[in-house]
């Protein structure tokens, strides 16, 4: 299995019109990637002073295989997911996941 795992920075939206954005704007382009396995995106929520959080959350997105994984990357799915989250002024920025350790087990 490979993962790729993505941090979304805040645009100028409020959190839960990016929220909206990225759940039912987004998420619908990305589903579309050739070969994705899994996709999990994690909201942010305001701290626990009730400030804004700088990040609007982070997703996974996971592959059968590294093969799997640069079809997706190069693919016009990719391209366009990409687009629109330059698009919506938000910054992205991703890391290849090598290895999970679970460290607590549910």
């Amino acid at each position: 299995m490979v993962k790729i795992a993505i941090i979304l920075f805040r645009n100028s939206m409020s959190l839960e019109e990016q929220h909206r954005w990225w759940l039912e704007e987004h998420a619908p382009m990305a589903r579309k990637m050739p070969g994705l396995r899994g996709y999990t995106i994690n909201l942010s929520a305001k701290g626990e002073g009730g400030e804004e959080p700088e990040i609007a959350g982070t997703d996974y997105l996971e592959f059968d295989d590294w093969e799997s994984a640069m079809k997706a990357y190069q693919s016009v799915e990719w391209n366009e997911a990409r687009e629109h989250t330059a698009k919506s002024g938000a910054k992205a920025i991703r890391t290849w996941i090598k290895e999970t350790r679970h460290i607590l087990e549910e």
